[in-house]
C-alpha cells in the first residue's frame, strides 16, 4: 500500500474497498497499480490516499517473488529461496513495526 500515487503505473480504480489503520481510521482504496523502480517491481499495489508510509505484504515477497522473510528479534532480512542471498533488510522500530532499511525486489 502506498499513499504517494506518483509511484505507482498502470492503475486502475477501485471502489467500495477500505483499510482499516491500527489507530481505528478507515481510509478508502482508491486505486491498484504496480510500482516500479529501479530497485522495486510489485503489482497489486493499493493507493491509499492519506496513508503516510509505504506498506509491503510479507505474503506478496514470498508467494510472487520467492523470496523467505526472517524475522528476528530487531531485525528482519528478506532472502531468495533460491541462493540464499540477501535482497532486503528492516529493523524493528520502537513502535513494534519494522522499517525497511533496503529492498530490492525484481520481476520474476
Amino acid at each position: 500500500m502506498t499513499g504517494d500515487r506518483s509511484l505507482l503505473i498502470s492503475m486502475v480504480q477501485v471502489n467500495n474497498q477500505v483499510v482499516r489503520l491500527e489507530n481505528g481510521r478507515v481510509l478508502p482504496v482508491r486505486a491498484i497499480g504496480s510500482v516500479s523502480t529501479e530497485d522495486v517491481v510489485l503489482s497489486n499495489v493499493w493507493y491509499v490516499p492519506g496513508l503516510h508510509m509505504n506498506s509491503v505484504s510479507v505474503d506478496q515477497l514470498t508467494a510472487d517473488h520467492d523470496l523467505f522473510v526472517k524475522m528476528e528479534g530487531a531485525v528482519c532480512l528478506v532472502t531468495k529461496n533460491s541462493d540464499g542471498s540477501e535482497v532486503g533488510r528492516a529493523h524493528l522500530r520502537a513502535d513494534y513495526k519494522y522499517e525497511v532499511d533496503s529492498l530490492i525486489v525484481q520481476q520474476n
